[in-house]
């Protein structure tokens, strides 16, 4: 070969390395962030019995009708809860729709995950390994995305049955999650509707929200202004109560058992009478409060909340009309 062709031959060569070190600068830096979501992001896959065959791809993808999408514009976190969607905005999909967009979501989240692993064994991923990891990402954030669209009307319905108080925003956000997980676990192989699956998940989403605003209620602090205290009590708090519970009373106050918070053991020594002496006075609510420096209907909830501790360390034995609010 001729000197001049072979230097040719080395300076295209060059130029072809330049332009492909080129190209991934210009790639690294606007699909950085999106390339490190896909290898990053955990990836659940459930199978499907179609994966198996040799044109698996065009089985899952290449069919008849699309399945149509809708707008979302109508849905809103902060959606009154006397304000349902309009009926031509919601479109409920079919079972064999679901099995459609259930599949190729699944086929796309196999492949995903099948390029996370080649890519992470290398120090160095091939670029087409990486286009290859962003098509797959793409394609089933889209069908993700597509099959929530579609249940989104679900939340809402189910958050209006809920028993859980709280802000109704907060509640549908609760459910949002909750129906994203009930998307990435479902098989649409065991001939169900999404909704059946997805209405359990949300059931039980909306009861842990709400045993967590309880939660959150029980252990509200102590400072506060008592000219916005809200008053529901009467004084006419002096139900009988037998000396045997409170000596269960006294006793789990005086004992580590119970993790009694001190205001806590005031509001039952001053309410059920438990220093020493032979007969010791049970203060109403009102002059518990006076003493202690809050209101009455602080007291109020501070014994509830106590009642509830020994209750549950003594195994039931407390009388459940002690813990009426």
């Amino acid at each position: 070969m001729p000197k001049a062709k072979r230097q040719s031959n080395r300076v295209m060569r060059c130029v072809d390395s330049t332009n492909q070190r080129h190209r991934r600068r210009r790639r690294s830096a606007l699909e950085k962030d999106q390339i490190n979501r896909a290898l990053a992001e955990p990836v659940i896959v459930v199978s499907s019995p179609i994966f198996n065959k040799r044109n698996a791809e065009k089985l899952v993808f290449d069919i008849p009708t699309n399945v149509p999408r809708l707008p979302v514009s109508w849905y809103c976190p902060a959606i009154d809860r006397a304000d349902p969607p309009k009926r031509n905005a919601v479109r409920l999909l079919s079972r064999e729709e679901e099995a459609i967009l259930f599949r190729q979501y699944n086929y796309a989240r196999m492949k995903w995950s099948s390029l996370q692993d080649c890519i992470s064994k290398t120090n160095s991923p091939q670029d087409a390994d990486l286009d290859e990891l962003v098509r797959w990402y793409d394609i089933s954030i889209d069908r993700r995305d597509h099959i929530v669209e579609c249940n989104l009307a679900l939340v809402l319905a189910m958050a209006k049955r809920s028993w859980a108080t709280g802000e109704y925003a907060d509640l549908v956000a609760e459910g949002n999650v909750a129906l994203l997980r009930s998307v990435d676990r479902f098989n649409c192989e065991l001939g169900f509707k999404f909704s059946t699956y997805a209405c359990r998940a949300l059931t039980t989403a909306f009861n842990r929200f709400g045993k967590k605003q309880l939660k959150h209620k029980d252990n509200v602090p102590f400072e506060f202004n008592p000219d916005r205290e809200p008053v529901h009590a009467t004084d006419n708090e002096e139900a009988y109560v037998s000396p045997e519970h409170v000596h269960a009373i006294r006793e789990a106050v005086r004992s580590d058992n119970v993790q009694l918070t001190e205001i806590e053991k005031d509001v039952l020594r001053y309410r059920f009478g438990l220093f020493a002496g032979q007969n010791p006075p049970k203060l109403t609510l009102e002059k518990s409060g006076k003493l202690l420096g809050i209101s009455k209907e602080r007291v109020r909830q501070v014994q509830l909340r106590a009642l509830h501790k020994i209750r549950e360390v003594l195994e039931h034995r407390l009388p459940l009309d002690l813990l009426v609010g």
